[in-house]
Formats: structure tokens, C-alpha cells, sequence
């Protein structure tokens, strides 16, 4: 993986684990959701969407690739990249688990998203966050998937 231009992290809770032990699939999605919003925090980005603008970064689209488990208070990283597509905004989340010394990739993740206003009509993307975006690298091969 290229060097990584921003890093979530956080601890595995007790609650995002299954009956099986492991952290359930749909947990993953609401961690990319956190790393996105912690991204836009760090960035000064979040005067940019709902609730301090009219427009929100909709869901276009979602996938995530599990390659290994995650467990209880394991230490999770969140690795996230991003780019403009258009009018549209695509992430994409290599997502790895802290084992003694080493980061294991356990999951990877894209989510596509497109700006609206207060009626769910598409919407151009303020200017801050056009602005914003046209700084960001991107890496085609960042993913394994890719």
C-alpha cells in the first residue's frame, strides 16, 4: 500500500462482535462512516455537510471485501483515501488490525457518494470541498482488489 494519507483508529467494542465472537460484517460499514467523518473533521471539511450545511454526502454505493476476522478490543486502522468522480465522491478504506508489531489487513472497503440538498435532489459540491479534493492524491492499486 502507498503511504496512506489519513488514519482512523479505534478499538473493537464488545457490541460490534457477533455470537460468533468476531466483529459482525455490518459493523464495517459504520467504521468507514467514522473514518470518513473523522476525515472531513481533520480536514476542516465538516461545515461542508448536514448538519452545519444543506447538503449531505449521500450513498451511492457501498462494498467491502472481509479477508480476516476481527475480534474483541482488537486495535483497528483505518486507512482512507478519497477522489471526485464528477459530481460524485468515491472512498475507498483499507482496513487492518494491530497483531503484536505488525497491521494484518482484515477488510477493504469502497463507498461512492453524491452530494444533495435538503430535498434529496443532487447538488453541486460546495466550493470548499471541490477545493479540498482537487489537493488529494489517489492511488489506483491502493486496494488489493483494485
Amino acid at each position: 500500500m502507498s503511504e496512506p494519507k489519513f488514519l482512523y483508529q479505534r478499538r473493537a467494542a464488545f457490541s460490534d462482535t457477533d455470537a460468533m465472537g468476531v466483529v459482525h460484517h455490518a459493523n464495517y460499514l459504520r467504521f468507514c462512516e467514522e473514518a470518513r467523518v473523522a476525515w472531513m473533521r481533520e480536514v476542516g471539511l465538516s461545515n461542508t455537510h448536514y448538519p452545519h450545511s444543506d447538503k449531505v454526502l449521500a450513498v451511492l454505493h457501498y462494498q467491502v471485501w472481509h479477508l480476516k476476522p476481527c475480534t474483541f478490543d482488537d486495535l483497528i486502522k483505518i486507512y482512507l483515501q478519497v477522489h471526485r468522480m464528477g459530481l460524485k465522491i468515491h472512498f475507498q478504506y483499507a482496513i487492518f488490525k494491530q497483531v503484536g508489531s505488525d497491521e494484518v489487513r482484515i477488510a477493504e472497503a469502497e463507498t461512492l457518494h453524491i452530494p444533495v440538498d435538503k430535498d434529496l435532489k443532487p447538488a453541486r459540491p460546495s466550493q470548499q470541498l471541490l477545493t479540498h479534493l482537487e489537493k488529494e492524491t489517489w492511488t489506483e492499486t491502493w486496494l488489493s482488489n483494485s
